[in-house]
């Protein structure tokens, strides 16, 4: 029986990182989490890294290509909600060996990473628009009513980037991000950015590694 294959869990939020460990935990036999890490890279030789792009405040193609270049990371595989055929295009090139989208079943995303393992490219997107993620994946401000896209958007209205910019870093359009944001104020009875942005640092968020 082939040994299980070592697997580094790359996100910026304790709360993702948490929600990923115990999706791969009852796969045992095929799957170790070696490292789950805040960090920027794996600290250690892994046979594949599952980099989450929840709240991640680098442009995706950067993180990729900073995790393709470490020899410790093994086959990179990008984890995402977000999976626009061009996006996912994008991040192949930038050095990724596979996209695994949330969307897919626990038993199909932990095949995906074996697979990647072995060099074999992996694409994985969604099978439906309406398709949604289930637990044990989560993010923060889920249980408070949050979808991920606006926890997302909730993520990085810290780091000052506008409409526009939180728009073409998630691949979703300005007018997405305005009816995101009415909704999200709504949900967590604030009235504008600066009021989200303190409710933000005051702990909705849960633990984070990096703040930019």
């Amino acid at each position: 029986m082939p040994r299980p294959i070592r697997v580094a869990l790359v996100d910026d939020y304790s709360i993702v990182l948490a929600g990923l460990e115990a999706l791969l935990a009852p796969h045992r036999d095929k799957v170790i989490v070696a490292q789950s890490t805040v960090d920027t890279t794996p600290r250690e030789d892994v046979d594949v890294t599952l980099f989450d792009t929840y709240g991640e405040r680098m442009t995706y193609e950067a993180r990729v290509r900073a995790l393709a270049a470490d020899p410790c990371a093994g086959a990179v595989v990008v984890f995402s909600f977000s999976d626009e055929p061009a996006l996912v295009r994008r991040l192949m090139r930038a050095g990724a060996h596979g996209f695994i989208s949330k969307t897919a079943p626990p038993d199909v995303i932990v095949e995906g990473l074996v697979a990647a393992a072995a060099r074999e490219s992996v694409m994985i997107t969604q099978r439906s628009h309406r398709a949604g993620i289930s637990p044990p994946l989560t993010w923060p401000g889920r249980e408070d009513g949050l979808t991920e896209r606006e926890s997302e958007i909730l993520a990085l209205l810290p780091t000052g980037m506008t409409n526009a910019e939180i728009a073409q870093q998630l691949y979703v359009s300005p007018n997405t991000i305005k009816t995101q944001l009415r909704s999200l104020f709504a949900k967590i009875g604030v009235r504008n950015r600066v009021e989200a942005v303190a409710v933000a640092h005051k702990g909705m968020l849960g633990e984070q590694g990096r703040l930019g």
